[in-house]
């Protein structure tokens, strides 16, 4: 996970638990960035509402907390438009147990679902590209994982083939929007007049 995201982690979950949040810097992390892969999230109380109505908090978000949020926010939309595309998955860092880690997994995916429903509300499966539909096929797979049963090499180098894989699958939602989306608003050419 690079180095850009871990030091994410850990502040948000402080902030998260002095409001009152049980749910995990993960999966708010991928309500974010399902969020954000519908065009939706760019607005700073937009956002804020949806997580707060995704984590139940009643009244505003504490400062610390919208801050964080709204760092981990930025850095997701940087890495979906930036020219590299990194998208890095907010998940503890790789010294954490092998089972903390495929559980946060499973709620960022989780999250990133919740994320997508919410931004793309109205819309049906039918409406979405094919590869789009597998992409979050694929995702919500991953969200129903179980944890290892031992932290073996195996199960290590099996863990991150999958977080890679959901990544991909997060970019490839995001591109596939975004693109759907510019040719959509884009402005249509006037037929060449005929003289």
């Amino acid at each position: 996970m690079p180095a850009t995201t871990a030091e994410y982690f850990e502040p948000l979950a402080d902030a998260l638990a002095t409001a009152g949040v049980r749910h995990s810097p993960s999966e708010l992390h991928g309500v974010i960035c399902g969020l954000l892969s519908t065009g939706l999230g760019s607005q700073d109380a937009e956002l804020l509402g949806v997580l707060a109505a995704h984590t139940e908090m009643t009244g505003q978000w504490p400062a610390a907390a919208s801050e964080a949020l709204l760092a981990v926010r930025d850095l997701a939309r940087e890495a979906y438009t930036g020219e590299d595309m990194e998208l890095a998955l907010l998940l503890p860092e790789d010294d954490e147990e092998l089972g903390n880690r495929v559980a946060a997994l499973a709620q960022w995916c989780e999250g990133f679902l919740v994320g997508f429903g919410t931004g793309s509300a109205g819309t049906r499966d039918v409406d979405l590209a094919p590869g789009l539909q597998e992409a979050l096929s694929d995702i919500a797979a991953i969200s129903q994982v179980g944890l290892p049963e031992d932290s073996s090499d195996e199960e290590e180098a099996m863990f991150e083939q999958v977080a890679e894989h959901c990544r991909m699958a997060a970019m490839m939602v995001f591109t596939e929007l975004a693109l759907t989306h510019r040719a959509a608003s884009a402005p249509q050419g006037k037929p060449p007049v005929q003289h």
